[in-house]
């Protein structure tokens, strides 16, 4: 459903504007879904700067999007988030963006793809992960392991059983206890136990924690994925979103500006 977007515009597009919230979810006790009518164009991977007058900004990624909204998971962890979370629906917050450079889905369609995701990660991805679920003859396979520390910090708990019915989800906890539906470990435990028929043709995503992607990442060249095959995701390095404040600077390259999704065959040169 169209959602009408009710902001004033600023005139330059660094400057922040104020959009209605339409939705909130509550996933757990820190990470909620903040639904936001705008009409900011987005797609999987980028993000928006999120700010309140008198409290500061925030890069916040785009976890979902449609006709007339976009869907921000905020995890409560500081000044800026802290103050979102008193917010009502109904409620202004200011955006600007979107920026940065997001997942090329016209490189996965009808191709194998994998997507490695772990706690707040899958935020960039899921959006993604929505649209091959409702368009499965758009993608050739999907595997999707997705890890959390435990069954109460896990995200889009409604969205899993879409996500189960149309692909492969293999859903893991650091500590619990094992069913149908978790199973116990690291998401690196269980990339050994997937077949991956069509290896050479398969994309890999990957997104979470620095340490996660990296053993990840290594994980996918032993299995005899090349560079070009693996998308890696630093949003987590993002700041000012135009690479004046040098917060995400790595080596030479800006994450804000130049990713925060890059391609593996430029990602492996980066120095942090």
């Amino acid at each position: 459903m169209s959602q009408q977007c009710t902001c004033h515009k600023p005139e330059h597009p660094l400057l922040p504007a104020a959009y209605t919230i339409i939705d909130i979810k509550k996933h757990t006790a820190l990470e909620w879904n903040f639904r936001v009518a705008t009409d900011l164009p987005a797609r999987p991977g980028q993000f928006v700067e999120v700010s309140l007058p008198r409290v500061g900004e925030a890069p916040i990624s785009v976890s979902d999007y449609g006709d007339g909204w976009i869907d921000l998971l905020i995890r409560n962890v500081g000044k800026v988030t802290g103050a979102l979370f008193c917010l009502h629906v109904g409620d202004s917050l200011w955006l600007r963006g979107c920026y940065g450079h997001g997942y090329p889905l016209e490189m996965f369609r009808h191709k194998p793809l994998l997507v490695v995701a772990g706690g707040t990660g899958v935020a960039p991805v899921k959006g993604l992960l929505r649209y091959f679920s409702e368009n499965p003859a758009e993608i050739a396979r999907l595997d999707i392991i997705l890890g959390y520390k435990n069954r109460h910090s896990v995200l889009y708990k409604d969205e899993m059983s879409l996500w189960r019915k149309t692909h492969n989800l293999i859903l893991t906890l650091d500590e619990g206890e094992e069913d149908e539906q978790h199973r116990i470990g690291r998401v690196t435990d269980y990339l050994p136990t997937l077949a991956l028929p069509q290896l050479a043709q398969t994309q890999a995503i990957v997104v979470g924690p620095p340490v996660m992607i990296k053993f990840t990442v290594q994980m996918l060249r032993d299995r005899g994925f090349a560079p070009q095959q693996i998308w890696v995701d630093y949003e987590r390095r993002m700041a000012c979103s135009t690479g004046k404040c040098g917060h995400c600077r790595m080596g030479d390259v800006y994450v804000c500006v130049d990713g925060p999704v890059f391609n593996y065959a430029r990602a492996q040169a980066f120095a942090d």
